[in-house]
């Protein structure tokens, strides 16, 4: 039993550790709201698919990835079975994001459904994407980026409380977590290695032309 708080993003209230989350400040005061209600539904989650575009204009959370990972399965199968009677070659799904980010192993769990979708998953960002939501777009196959928007990649923050052992193996899971998601970056982007421990530091939001410049997006649309 952990008697320590989960890993928040900033400005966050603490929880238990089976929810961790990583959110950008904006969205500090509607997590817990969002994660009582169903996918797709309420003023902060809308999840919806229309031929092969998915719309994830959500918080990520278990619920609203449960729901997106199952979309994504569907929508792959769909096309691939379509690319294979019509003998099409250029069939993929594209991936809308608007999103302030959410909960880390939800983000990771998409992360595997996009990387390993039978078909490609482009993924396209409509406004914003930040912290556990911008793990989901860098690893889309093509990757996209509306003129206006923007992107924030920052670290982990954690509260703890708990005896001094139960401390540490709180501080060992968030050295954990942090180095998968630099991994990730490392693997997906063009950002330095030295220059990511750096980046990681702030809460920044990055416009488009500067996400295409660190290879977190292939294309400005």
């Amino acid at each position: 039993m952990y008697n320590v708080s989960a890993i928040i993003g900033i400005y966050q209230e603490s929880y238990k550790m089976n929810e961790e989350y990583w959110f950008s400040k904006a969205s500090r005061d509607q997590n817990q709201a969002d994660n009582k209600k169903r996918a797709g539904q309420g003023v902060n989650n809308k999840i919806e698919w229309e031929n092969n575009n998915i719309y994830f204009y959500s918080e990520v959370t278990r619920v609203n990835n449960l729901y997106l990972n199952k979309q994504l399965v569907t929508l792959a199968n769909r096309y691939s079975n379509s690319a294979n009677i019509l003998d099409v070659p250029d069939i993929h799904v594209n991936l809308h994001i608007n999103s302030y980010g959410g909960s880390v192993f939800a983000g990771f769990s998409s992360v595997d459904y996009i990387k390993n979708s039978k078909v490609p998953v482009n993924t396209i960002i409509d406004g914003c994407a930040a912290s556990a939501a911008t793990l989901m777009s860098v690893v889309g196959d093509r990757r996209f980026m509306r003129e206006h928007s923007f992107m924030l990649i920052h670290q982990l923050s954690s509260g703890m409380w708990g005896k001094y052992e139960d401390m540490k193996d709180d501080l060992q899971n968030c050295d954990l977590l942090m180095k998968t998601i630099k991994n990730i970056y490392d693997e997906h982007t063009k950002i330095p290695k030295k220059q990511l421990e750096e980046i990681l530091k702030h809460d920044l939001w990055w416009d488009a032309k500067t996400c295409l410049k660190y290879g977190l997006v292939d294309e400005i649309i």
